[in-house]
């Protein structure tokens, strides 16, 4: 059996921004019998484009053709169109509507073709709307695929961002919300810059035994509960007071202020689960109003560490687990972190984010971030 066919009409009006482009194709399209099938409104710097697709009889074509022609004499507007028979393409299967969102510094043409060309062949874009938010520039490409296909296609759309070095995300945007969203963070070079513990270690003279830990614990080459024993043992017996100069020290991830917001006024939660300490971090962090913060502990005895660590170590497994419960109701659950000890949580959310983040997290992530910038993170998730 053949497709069904329409008569369909295709308008496009350009011109110098005004109050309402749209008015004068829309009026002049009112006397007569058409459906509207889509349109869209589209303004670059001082002008703008308008896209209109009507059904429409045939009988019409010519009377509204007529009146199209005589916006564009008047001078202010210029209108193209185009009228033809379209026969619906036969169904090939089930399929899906996605939206590709690229967040990056500078997009660049060769970015757009390289996130877009495992699409070739399978599908055309339905839409493809770039813009700019202070400093940073966000591609929505929207397209449809068959189910059958997406998770391959996903994954070679994936492995483009990650090569190309820009952050990205694939969103069904049937399923697709924004709000409730729980958000789980890494504290130490993730929403802070620093290590507390390499500071402290710093401040105490034993600053290059405690980084090469900490760095061989981060790769993966180290567990991490044994690491941070081994790290804290180097303290004892100094001083406790180091504390409130490390504290001194510490400062947020740029956009970190300003994430934790914008997850509040979209009634989601906003965590932190740290192999750090609460010792340096609560005080610090108190003023954000976050929804939780886990750390570990310091035992201090008259004024001074005793090289060990009070109570659970927050370590790899507890950071997933903390992930899982705090993510109860939510609609979605996401976690960042940057280095090994953070790879349960990230495989164990929903979207996993990797920032500035060690190889052997990067490799597990759903998305990278190469850039200190929680602001990636708010346009990637649609805010």
């Amino acid at each position: 059996m053949s497709a069904p066919t329409k008569f369909t009409g295709l308008i496009l009006a350009s011109g110098v921004k005004q109050s309402d482009p749209t008015r004068v194709v829309i009026e002049a399209l009112s006397p007569f019998s058409v459906k509207v099938l889509s349109s869209e409104l589209m303004h670059v710097r001082d002008r703008f484009i308008f896209s209109l697709l009507i059904e429409l009889s045939p009988d019409h074509q010519e009377a509204i053709a007529s009146d199209l022609e005589e916006i564009t004499k008047a001078g202010e507007i210029d209108v193209a169109y185009e009228f033809a028979a379209f026969a619906n393409p036969a169904s090939q299967g089930e399929k899906s509507q996605q939206n590709l969102r690229i967040v990056a510094r500078a997009l660049t043409p060769a970015d757009l073709l390289g996130v877009s060309t495992p699409l070739n062949g399978r599908t055309d874009l339905h839409s493809l709307r770039i813009y700019s938010d202070g400093d940073l520039q966000v591609a929505d490409i929207g397209y449809e695929l068959l189910a059958s296909e997406l998770e391959f296609v996903s994954g070679q759309i994936k492995a483009a961002i990650k090569g190309l070095g820009l952050a990205g995300a694939i969103t069904d945007r049937s399923e697709h919300t924004i709000g409730n969203e729980s958000v789980i963070l890494d504290m130490d070079s993730t929403f802070i810059n620093e290590e507390v513990i390499d500071l402290l270690a710093e401040l105490a003279g034993v600053g290059a035994e405690v980084a090469a830990i900490t760095e061989n614990a981060m790769q993966g080459n180290l567990d991490f509960a044994t690491s941070l024993k081994a790290r804290v043992e180097l303290l004892k017996g100094k001083p406790a007071s180091l504390l409130d100069e490390a504290r001194s020290r510490i400062s947020l991830t740029a956009g970190a202020s300003e994430l934790v917001a914008k997850i509040h006024s979209h009634q989601g939660r906003v965590g932190i689960v740290s192999g750090g300490f609460h010792d340096v971090i609560d005080q610090f962090l108190e003023p954000l109003g976050l929804d939780l913060v886990k750390a570990n502990r310091f035992e201090i005895v008259d004024g001074l560490f005793t090289g060990k660590v009070l109570g659970e170590i927050v370590d790899s497994a507890v950071k997933a687990e903390t992930l899982k419960i705090f993510s109860q109701g939510a609609s979605r659950a996401i976690a960042i972190g940057d280095g090994a000890n953070d790879i349960a949580m990230i495989n164990s959310a929903d979207i996993g984010i990797a920032f500035c983040a060690k190889p052997a997290l990067a490799a597990e992530a759903d998305l990278v971030i190469n850039e200190r910038d929680l602001r990636y993170v708010e346009l990637i998730l649609g805010y």
